[in-house]
């Protein structure tokens, strides 16, 4: 028995320094980490511990125990990890919600191979916990290691006798990249198995709401006289757009050749990105609400846990002002409950994977040109003014060189050739969607009537194992801040067929998406909902909102922790609150 708890012990310290490595990219991370963090270090080779023993306690053999408990946290290890290298975020509870998503897309992500190595390696662990009939525990044992494991799991789920509380271990949810580097990931990971619960503000009521809207009045006054006639509107989020900024390379072919062009002569911005190589739905939430990701719990996503009821956007505002709304997307309606939320939001229709021809493919997903096609249809197919939301799919990871066929770019620089190959992919999808973008426009210049179009990359591409091709290129990347920043920036502008009637100043040069809302409705000349009036009136002091950091008009950067008891801020949260769990007290301002 005592050989048992020995080798229970030392697989649970096994456990952790593989899931810390695989974290931390290196043996000798995670005993530094080990070093410099002995208590909670010692809490994730407990909780190793508890997995074990509970695998083992219901599978009735200690064999059985040991080989699938360890087999399950290897795969959280694993599945962490590459959360890590693809979304430099890691893996939380919540994502076990996903799976149905996650599965849908390892369909076009995951090779043959990967799926092979680890069915075989699935296949070797099942026989060996099989092997052995001389192993099994007496039933009074199974029933102690469960009841030592619930009791365990008691004294961390209250507040009052957590262990990581008593050591002083602090559960950082507003910066769960920082909580899993320094608490380890087992530990993180336990702490925040229902994070997704937003208290309520210390400050909140009807009153409180109406002080902090009472501004409003003034700003009302600043409503811009545009077009007689209604303008519409055109919001083309392009998936993972970037001019990559910053990696020194090239190429045979300029592939933002009609970008570029057009950027010369309308308004272009930089908009900073809540998100990294994935997570689309976090950037339509912000852009379509102008609510804030800054603000929630990270690694949450907004569509799949909180909008649940109607809330205030770009489609509600325009489609009671007699608008068609309607949302063009190429992937699977359900993807991030988007069938659900679209509606929420205020969309009379919504196109989804369904409504395109299964051929119209370039890649692994739909093509930017049958995606141009449909907001053509869309906008030919009825009268008055009109909202269009379009989310592209070509340009999704991975890149796979060969993946658009024998036209795609060469690329050239100081990396290694297979990064090189891959970046040559990747951009011979920008290059397409900057041709759809250019077609999309030569048809919206015919229009009849005015219509603005504005065109982002949703977010930077996840390129290569650990973003290499950032790295390698000798980017210059000066701090935590920095890098952060350079990872979230992503081109844009915004376009119409009548270009007097822009107002260019009033489009800052680095942007959140959350403002979006703010500044589109303004330029449209059309009235603000309550919060999008509240949010002009920080867009001159603080335009980029991130959960990271704050920039200010001046291009200064802060970590949003040092800024965020400022009183915007705190103003800006009760008002998302309000709206996104709160009573709405600001629909009746």
């Amino acid at each position: 028995m005592r050989s048992r708890t020995v080798l229970f012990f030392l697989a649970a310290l096994a456990a952790l320094l593989f899931q810390e490595t695989l974290a931390r990219k290196s043996l000798g991370g995670a005993v530094s980490w080990i070093g410099e963090h002995p208590a909670a270090a010692l809490l994730n080779v407990l909780l190793s511990g508890m997995v074990l023993a509970a695998v083992a306690a219901l599978a009735g053999k200690w064999r059985a125990g040991l080989g699938l408990g360890c087999g399950l946290l290897g795969l959280m290890a694993l599945t962490n990890s590459v959360k890590l290298g693809m979304l430099s975020t890691p893996f939380f509870a919540w994502d076990l919600i996903y799976l149905r998503q996650m599965y849908t897309l390892g369909e076009a992500l995951v090779s043959g191979r990967t799926i092979l190595v680890v069915g075989l390696f699935a296949a070797a662990v099942v026989v060996w916990c099989c092997r052995g009939g001389r192993d099994r525990l007496p039933l009074a044992a199974r029933a102690a290691m469960l009841g030592a494991v619930a009791g365990l799991t008691a004294l961390f789920a209250f507040e009052a006798t957590n262990p990581a509380g008593r050591l002083g271990i602090e559960n950082k949810i507003w910066n769960q990249t920082e909580n899993h580097a320094q608490n380890g990931f087992l530990l993180a990971f336990s702490m925040n198995v229902s994070p997704l619960f937003v208290s309520r503000p210390d400050e909140y009521d009807a009153e409180v709401v109406a002080r902090l809207l009472a501004h409003n009045a003034e700003l009302r006054q600043d409503r811009r006289d545009v077009a007689a006639a209604p303008v519409s509107l055109v919001v083309f989020m392009s998936e993972s757009f970037s001019d990559l900024s910053g990696v020194l390379f090239t190429s045979d072919e300029n592939p933002l050749e009609n970008f570029q062009r057009l950027a010369a002569h309308f308004p272009s911005f930089r908009l900073v990105s809540p998100s990294f190589g994935g997570d689309t739905s976090l950037v339509e939430f912000e852009a379509l609400t102008g609510l804030s990701n800054a603000f929630l719990p990270q690694g949450v996503v907004p569509y799949q846990h909180y909008l649940r009821r109607p809330t205030p956007s770009l489609a509600s505002v325009l489609g009671g002002r007699g608008y068609r709304t309607a949302a063009v997307h190429p992937y699977h309606d359900w993807f991030w409950s988007r069938d659900v939320v679209y509606p929420n939001m205020g969309f009379e229709a919504y196109h989804s994977l369904s409504d395109f021809d299964e051929w119209a493919t370039r890649g692994y997903f739909i093509s930017d040109a049958a995606l141009v096609d449909k907001i053509i249809e869309v906008i030919e197919a009825g009268e008055g003014p009109y909202f269009i939301h379009a989310v592209s799919m070509q340009n999704h990871g991975p890149y796979i060189p060969g993946r658009f066929g024998e036209d795609e770019i060469a690329v050239q620089g100081e990396f290694p050739e297979d990064v090189g190959r891959v970046l040559g992919t990747y951009l011979s999808g920008v290059r397409d969607a900057d041709r759809e973008l250019a077609r999309l426009l030569r048809y919206l210049e015919t229009r009849p009537e005015p219509v603005i179009c504005v065109f982002f990359g949703d977010h930077q591409p996840s390129i290569a194992k650990d973003m290499a091709p950032y790295r390698l290129a000798g980017a210059a990347i000066d701090d935590n801040v920095g890098e952060d920043m350079f990872l979230a920036e992503t081109p844009g502008l915004v376009w119409t067929n009548r270009p007097d009637m822009l107002d260019a100043g009033d489009i800052p040069e680095r942007i959140s998406p959350s403002y979006l809302p703010a500044i589109l409705l303004h330029q449209m000349g059309i009235p603000l909902p309550p919060h999008m009036f509240y949010l002009r009136q920080g867009l001159s002091n603080y335009p980029v909102l991130h959960r990271k950091f704050v920039m200010n008009r001046e291009g200064a950067m802060t970590p949003f922790d040092t800024l965020r008891r400022e009183r915007y801020f705190c103003d800006l949260e009760v008002l998302q609150y309000d709206l996104l769990f709160g009573a709405k007290y600001s629909d009746m301002q």
